[in-house]
Order: structure tokens, then C-alpha cells, then sequence
């Protein structure tokens, strides 16, 4: 009888895993922009969605361009229209394959260290990509993916460089770093 209730239990806990979307309410990515070598803004984006596939393991956060948030409003217009150039790519998309099992065999509160090893696709270019991230199984079931340390986006490597040197003429800076940290805390439920 326990091995039945053990299997059913284990059953369950796939079952529930077969639709684990992002949850929008509670997830945030940010990175940080450095002008003139000396200056560091946090900025952010407001919209994120997400899956990730419990058959295949592939798991994807979609960043909507359109959404970027730096504080100033003329800039947000700014990096809409010459950086992210939202008019033809609103959008960017970061996939990695996840061992699913590993996630179904969690405890409720157990931490695991994870290298997610993926590729951002961005600007219509896609680049591989890695974060540390720590996840978390939560109480109800769902997963908290937080990195640990920063992923790098080079933005030579998505042919944002003009974007960025338009960028830096009409805000009167020297430069602006083309090597962007990112972090992000989601949660998969």
C-alpha cells in the first residue's frame, strides 16, 4: 500500500509539472547599463512570459523589448526605437534544456545549484548564453529561478553596437559599455 501511495504521489507531482508557465506577477529580469566608465543604472523590463516544457525540458523566458523600463521615459522611447529597434524584433527569447526529473525528484524548500547553459536569440541573432542559478521548490509546488551571479550579453554579438553608439550621441556620453550584465528571479508554476 505505501509503494502505491509513494507512485501515486510521484505521479502527481509530474502531472502537475506538465504546465509550468512563468508566473508574470512575481518574476523580474534587470540589467545594468555603464556610461562614461564610471556610472552604473539598473534597468528592467515589465514584460515576461515563459514555459517550460516538461516532455522535451525546454525551458524559455521571453523578454518583451517593448517593456524596458530605465526610469526616464525619453530613454525607454530611446532604446526602443534605436537599440532594441522594437518596430522589427519586439521581442527576446532565452531557451535551456532543464532535467526535469531532477526537478520532480525536489524536496519542498530544497535548494539545487544549476548552470543553465542556453542561448539568447536576440535582434534576429542567437548566441549561446549561461547563468548560475540557484532554484528553489516552493511550498505550493511551483519553482524559484534565481541567478547567482550575472549572465554577460555582448551586445557586438547582436549587432546592437549602432544602437548603442546612437544612444550615447543623442544622451551627449563618451561611451557606453557594450558588455551587459543581466539577472532574473522567476517563478515557474
Amino acid at each position: 500500500m505505501k509503494q502505491l501511495v509513494y507512485a501515486l504521489a510521484l505521479f502527481m507531482q509530474i502531472g502537475a509539472l506538465n504546465a509550468l508557465e512563468l508566473n508574470t506577477d512575481s518574476s523580474a529580469l534587470s540589467f545594468v547599463a555603464v556610461k562614461n566608465d564610471a556610472f552604473a543604472e539598473a534597468m528592467t523590463f515589465s514584460s515576461l512570459t515563459g514555459n517550460i516544457d516538461t516532455e522535451t525540458g525546454k525551458a524559455e523566458i521571453i523578454v518583451g523589448l517593448n517593456s524596458v523600463v530605465s526610469g526616464v521615459d525619453i530613454r525607454n522611447e530611446r532604446m526602443r526605437k534605436y537599440l532594441f529597434e522594437t518596430d522589427k524584433f519586439p521581442a527576446a527569447a532565452y531557451t535551456a534544456l532543464v532535467d526535469v526529473p531532477a526537478l520532480s525528484a525536489m524536496a519542498i524548500g530544497e535548494q539545487s545549484a544549476v548552470k543553465l547553459k542556453g542561448a539568447l536569440v536576440m535582434h534576429g541573432v542567437s548566441s549561446p548564453l549561461s547563468f548560475d542559478v540557484i532554484v528553489t521548490k516552493r511550498a505550493d509546488g511551483a519553482f524559484h529561478v534565481m541567478t547567482v551571479a550575472p549572465g554577460f550579453v555582448d551586445a557586438q554579438r547582436f549587432g546592437l553596437v549602432a544602437g548603442i553608439g546612437k544612444l550615447r550621441s543623442l544622451a551627449g556620453l563618451k561611451n557606453i559599455d557594450t558588455i551587459v550584465p543581466v539577472t532574473f528571479s522567476v517563478i515557474f508554476q
